[in-house]
């Protein structure tokens, strides 16, 4: 009988890791043109925040198991030229260890521990972009860049992180947040088959929005969801764009997301 009742056991577990806690959700495949997919998905802001730290492999892995569609990450480059996942320019606030990422050595950041939101120390290290985005394809997890941290602006930076994503087989499953227009015009005569985006305002300036968005091959609009009605999603929608909005943390938020259909809810604490 004890027998019987622990092969019954490692069944739920294999079933839980294979289709997540949560049931299967599904998700667009990697060479999937998911900009034209009309399912909405979940991405996860600073990976899966709800089970692991910020901007952990951790947080990747959780965010495929729990069945996420995407997850947003922040990318720095190291002092001797490696590309890792952190949000501010130090790491102070999320690790054990203190200093700028761009005057640390990968070995020198990855002899600190994360530390989770309550100040707790924990097993994880600051992970190398290589490790996410292999993981994320393994979960077929689309990728938000977050172009606000890193150095966009130079080619190099830009050169090297594309060859990683294109190594990893994520390239076409991905978008790239970068507000400043510059860089964001700069970035698309390197990449012009790149899907890219800013932070735009849909209840003020939607169709100034629509029109600089309309430049690029590939376009997703993103905003705030306290910035954004039906009417305006509807107009966005009407203009061949895919909706993605963010800052959906609340149940009155998602339910106003939902309301919208937007092809991608951006959450630190809403899990499929």
């Amino acid at each position: 009988m004890k027998k019987r009742r622990f092969m019954l056991l490692a069944t739920l577990c294999m079933f839980f890791v294979t289709f997540g806690f949560f049931g299967h959700a599904v998700r667009a495949e990697p060479d999937d043109n998911w900009l034209q997919s009309n399912k909405m998905e979940l991405s996860a802001h600073r990976g899966a925040q709800v089970a692991a730290p910020e901007n952990t492999l951790e947080s990747i892995t959780q965010a495929g198991l729990l069945g996420y569609g995407f997850v947003e990450i922040d990318v720095q480059k190291t002092k001797d030229g490696h590309y890792v996942l952190m949000h501010d320019l130090t790491i102070d606030r999320t690790t054990t260890g203190s200093g700028k990422v761009e005057e640390l050595t990968l070995e020198e950041i990855q002899s600190f521990a994360i530390e989770d939101k309550d100040g707790n120390v924990t097993s994880y290290k600051v992970p190398t972009l290589n490790e996410v985005l292999e993981e994320a394809y393994k979960y077929r997890l689309g990728i938000n860049f977050d172009g606000s941290k890193g150095k966009w602006e130079d080619k190099e930076f830009v050169d090297g992180l594309m060859k990683e994503a294109k190594k990893a087989n994520v390239l076409n499953h991905s978008f790239f947040v970068l507000s400043n227009q510059s860089i964001r015009d700069q970035f698309n005569k390197w990449y012009p088959d790149a899907t890219v985006t800013f932070l735009g305002n849909a209840l003020t300036n939607a169709e100034a929005d629509i029109q600089e968005l309309k430049k690029y091959n590939n376009a997703i609009y993103t905003t705030s969801i306290h910035n954004i009605d039906e009417e305006s999603a509807k107009k966005i929608k009407d203009a061949g764009l895919k909706l993605h909005v963010y800052k959906v943390n609340t149940d009155e938020t998602y339910a106003k997301a939902k309301k919208i259909h937007p092809r991608l809810i951006e959450t630190d604490v809403i899990v499929p």
